[in-house]
């Protein structure tokens, strides 16, 4: 199975690195499913005709980026696909495209409350400061494993509390246009790196052989309320181990 791939010498790529993209290509086309055990690393020596340190580096590199797990006495494996979303690049909800794709997806409220906020918060809403914010936190699951968490501001003249069969059954999208009946007019969205805290290690559980890195997404929606623009804003943690963004054009 693993007969196919040669080493370029002539490629400026690391020979580790040329064994990590071969396997990746494996991974991603399901030819290496997932929960199947590699073969070990003597084997894979001989097939691929490098040595054990090309062979470890390449390992390495899949256990960092969540694509095999290992342990001792036990082996190497194929980890649970990463779900790949191009919710971003459509401006859509994250949740409405897993669930198109038949995703198992469960909602879990960890937080829903409301309260006075902080200087921060009144400039990312734009509000005035006797403006109290509607706070509601929410955990995603997907195989019934942590996938991202969600915080969602909304200011609390215009949202009451949310009933919470609604939170743990829809997206935030239909949530705002079919039950507030609100129309967004635009999104706002900005991704980047983060290292978690805590909480957030915790709620996603987060394994120390992970790479200590989430992906957080800002998402700022804007609607209109008596003629004027007002915002709903959103902060997204994503357990970089099980998401991939995809941007095409």
């Amino acid at each position: 199975m693993l007969q196919d791939f040669k080493i370029d010498k002539i490629s400026k790529l690391p020979y580790y690195y040329q064994v990590y993209e071969y396997l990746l290509g494996r991974i991603a086309k399901n030819e290496l499913k997932e929960g199947i055990r590699l073969p070990s690393e003597m084997f894979l020596c001989k097939a691929f005709n490098v040595s054990r340190t090309t062979i470890r580096g390449a390992l390495k590199e899949l256990e960092i980026k969540g694509y095999i797990t290992r342990g001792r006495g036990l082996g190497t494996f194929v980890s649970k696909n990463f779900v790949e979303t191009h919710a971003l690049q459509k401006v859509s909800s994250i949740l409405d495209e897993l669930k198109e794709k038949g995703i198992k997806t469960r909602s879990k409220i960890l937080s829903q409350k409301i309260f006075k906020p902080s200087k921060v918060m009144i400039k990312k809403l734009e509000i005035n400061e006797d403006i109290k914010v509607l706070f509601v936190k929410r955990l995603m699951m997907i195989d019934d494993e942590p996938f991202y968490i969600t915080k969602a501001y909304f200011p609390n003249d215009v949202f009451n509390k949310i009933d919470e069969k609604y939170l743990e059954d829809l997206s935030f999208t239909i949530l705002v246009s079919e039950v507030f009946k609100i129309d967004i007019i635009k999104k706002k969205r900005i991704l980047e790196p983060d290292i978690p805290d805590n909480g957030t290690v915790k709620i996603l559980e987060i394994k120390d052989s992970d790479k200590k890195v989430i992906s957080r997404l800002e998402t700022f929606w804007t609607f209109r309320q008596h003629g004027k623009a007002r915002l709903i804003y959103f902060e997204e943690f994503f357990k970089v181990s099980k998401s991939k963004f995809i941007f095409e054009s």
